[in-house]
């Protein structure tokens, strides 16, 4: 029988070890934490728009896992080079042989031979020649390294829009609120006057129920719009990677508390220069540019290994047990070297099957570009025309919010002497609750569409970052370094080899 001594030790030995393990009866530890005693109070932390960028670029998950990603194409990179590379491997083999099994038959009698023998050695192997298969492949893999630092810009834009958007919205729900909360005071204020009156003989029935009506008809915006608030925060705690306090599962006081107003600051944009700057710098675009120079690197590698034959050298130091010695430890060395070629005459057409997926690959590249740059130049020219309309809408709404609070003040002047009615107030409260609700509308669209043109341009374009807060919360200080709200401008791809 012949058989190798290794083999028969290894199971033996992971076989007394789980016996061993067994005979103890040991059990993992498991470290539990401490009870607790009461439950730490929850404060949310007062954070402003640059500081929600940065805390983002930190902790959302979206970009945590890009940057795996980026860190797992940089180990493709590394894995597919080293075939370019040489490589070192120690071997060893001891075998043993029954003595009754090694003997050989000698004229009429029968010789003995060893009963173990050994050899070791080291081998250095490199590929010689491949045609720039390997070359080829080792670019490919670089510009997908690349491509996926392209594609990390790509989703850290896409959560810096998501933070703006929803931070714009937590803002001008708040406003929102204020803006309900006056128009709630103004109709309570008109139905104790018309209680008043009634009270006074000087109105009917009919005025009470009419301001009591309205009072009511008030109340579902004032709800909507703390709801909308409420709703924004948990969003912007989702995009943030902050949890609500489980202990309080009731308790809706959010992670977060945006701080500052909701800006307008316009600026005046070139769609010509939007455009340009999209189509040169939208990382996503330069990521789908990138799949093409892959495809046409994968396409070279497989035509190199189908038609130019390879070459592989190696060389290396051996030591076998001398089997002309009886001695187990005499040994012979020397070294060794060999060169070996093959050339794949004929594969069964699987190198047509292969080139064929490829250029297949490579021309659903290019459609993916047209359609990736058509899809770029209409996100610009949308968001253009969304700045275009929120900043008439804000520019139209200015004055017309002084006008409405003067025509208040007017209507209900000319009822408190008798020379006015009910419904001029009425008309005269709801025109000034709509006019503020336009202005603020129209100053969170603007925001909204700067953003995404930025989104859209990979470009920043002004500012944008509403004012902060007299005294900064001390729980989060501010960034020691100003915080782009366009985080492509700041991140390059890696260069090629």
């Amino acid at each position: 029988m012949n058989f190798r001594v290794p083999s028969l030790l290894f199971p033996l030995v992971f076989f007394v070890s789980g016996v061993g393990a067994q005979e103890t009866g040991e059990t993992p530890q498991v470290s539990l934490p401490p009870a607790g005693g009461s439950v730490p109070e929850f404060r949310s932390r007062k954070m402003d728009l640059a500081q929600c960028v940065a805390l983002a670029l930190e902790q959302n998950t979206e970009i945590r896992r890009a940057k795996e990603e980026v860190k797992r194409k940089e180990g493709v990179a590394i894995e597919v080079r080293a075939q370019l590379l040489p490589k070192v491997t120690a071997n060893g083999l001891f075998e043993y042989q029954n003595k009754s099994l090694s003997g050989v038959l000698v004229n009429s009698g029968f010789l003995s031979a060893d009963e173990m023998n050994w050899t070791a050695g080291v081998r250095v192997t490199q590929l010689l020649f491949d045609g720039g298969a390997g070359l080829s492949r080792t670019r490919a893999a670089r510009i997908a390294q690349s491509q996926s630092v392209l594609l990390l810009q790509n989703t850290i834009d896409e959560v810096m829009l998501q933070v703006r958007r929803t931070v714009y919205t937590v803002l001008v729900n708040r406003s929102l609120i204020d803006v309900q909360d006056e128009a709630v005071r103004l109709r309570e204020q008109q139905l104790s006057l018309q209680q008043k009156k009634f009270k006074a003989g000087t109105v009917t029935k009919f005025n009470v129920l009419t301001a009591d009506v309205e009072l009511a008809n008030t109340m579902p915006q004032l709800i909507r719009a703390r709801n909308n608030k409420r709703v924004a925060e948990v969003q912007l705690a989702r995009i943030l990677a902050m949890d609500y306090p489980i202990e309080q599962p009731d308790d809706w006081m959010p992670p977060v508390e945006v701080v500052g107003d909701l800006p307008y600051q316009p600026i005046s944009v070139n769609l010509d220069t939007s455009l340009i700057n999209a189509v040169n710098n939208r990382p996503d675009l330069r990521a789908t540019k990138d799949e093409l120079r892959v495809q046409q690197e994968l396409i070279k590698a497989a035509k190199a290994d189908a038609f130019i034959p390879k070459i592989v050298g190696s060389g290396g130091y051996d030591v076998i047990q001398n089997p002309s010695s009886s001695s187990f430890t005499q040994s012979l060395d020397g070294p060794v070297a060999n060169i070996t070629g093959t050339w794949t005459l004929f594969d069964g057409m699987q190198t047509t099957g292969r080139l064929e997926q490829l250029k297949a690959q490579y021309a659903a590249a290019e459609v993916a570009v047209e359609e990736k740059r058509r899809l770029v130049e209409s996100e610009v020219r949308d968001a253009v025309v969304k700045m275009e309309e929120a900043q008439e809408l804000v520019i139209s709404q200015q004055k017309n919010v002084e006008q409405a609070r003067e025509s208040l003040r007017l209507a209900e002047a000319r009822f408190n002497v008798g020379a006015g009615i009910q419904l001029d107030i009425i008309n005269a409260q709801s025109n000034l609750t709509q006019a503020r609700y336009n202005e603020l509308q129209g100053r969170y669209d603007y925001n909204v569409a700067l953003a995404l043109l930025e989104r859209a341009t990979a470009s920043p374009l002004g500012p944008k970052d509403p004012p902060s807060v007299p005294k900064p919360s001390a729980s989060l200080p501010a960034p020691k370094t100003p915080v782009s709200m366009q985080a492509s401008t700041g991140v390059r791809p890696l260069p090629g080899p």
